[in-house]
Formats: structure tokens, sequence, C-alpha cells
């Protein structure tokens, strides 16, 4: 019963391995996935700001330079769509890494029930053999006694 206990105790730490590194990888998709979405509203937040210049200015601009704000007005909602296309698959990615990181959970709570059970029926054995070895000392302390009267 002991060596099932130690092998349960070392599937138990090395599923808390793989729990830690499935929670330190979900992290680190966590912090990417932050960072494409705050780069994606910077780049939101800027070409709302350049349509508006462009709006303000279009009385005073020429025709090559209207041309030339149209044409990295194109390249910033080029860089739009990829960076959106780019947090879409972030989030993919995290919602795999969270369901991952909650499978591991459950199988390290599984693996610690597990251990607990096996704890317990280990201790209940170890207390079942000690009441009958304190019974059986018992009996001959009485036995012992009976002797000793009966040779009296």
């Amino acid at each position: 019963m002991q060596s099932r206990i130690i092998r349960m105790r070392k599937l138990v730490e090395l599923a808390d391995i793989d729990l830690d590194k499935a929670a330190q990888t979900l992290a680190a998709l966590q912090a990417e996935s932050t960072s494409s979405e705050e780069q994606l509203s910077s780049l939101t937040d800027y070409i709302a700001e350049l349509s508006e210049k462009i709006s303000v200015q279009k009385k005073e601009i020429t025709a090559i330079d209207l041309q030339s704000q149209r044409g990295f007005s194109d390249k910033l909602y080029q860089a739009i769509e990829a960076q959106t296309e780019k947090v879409t698959r972030l989030k993919e990615v995290l919602e795999k890494g969270r369901e991952e990181w909650l499978e591991k959970r459950m199988r390290k709570e599984s693996l610690l029930a597990l251990l607990n059970k096996l704890k317990q029926k280990h201790q209940a054995e170890q207390d079942k053999r000690e009441q009958r070895m304190l019974d059986e000392l018992a009996t001959q302390r009485v036995i012992a006694n009976k002797s000793q009267i009966s040779n009296k």
C-alpha cells in the first residue's frame, strides 16, 4: 500500500509540474493577446486621428499630398486588418491554452483526491492492525493475570 502512495505522490508532483507549465503558457499567451489588442487599438486610434486631420486640411492640401495620404491610409488599413486577424488567432490560441490549463488542473485535483483516498485507506488499515495488536496484548494480560491468580 505504501508503494502505491509513493507512486501516486510522484504522479501528483508530475501533474503539478504540468499544471505550472500550462499556467505559464497561459500567462504568456494572455500577455501576447493583450499586447496585440493594444496595438490594434493604437492603430485604429491613429487612423481615426489621421482621417480627422485629413478632413480638416482638405482645403489646403494638394492632389499629390492627398494621394500620398490615401496611400498611407491604405497601408494603415491593411495593418489594421492584419492586426485584427492576429488578435483573432491569438484569442483562439488563448482559449485552447485555457482549456488545456483547466484539463491539467482537473487531472491534478483528481490525482490528489485519489492520493487522499489511498492515504485514508492505508491509515484505516494501520488503525485496524494497531487495534488488533492492542486487543491481543490485552488478552495476553488477562491470561497472564489469571495464571498468576491460579498459581497463588
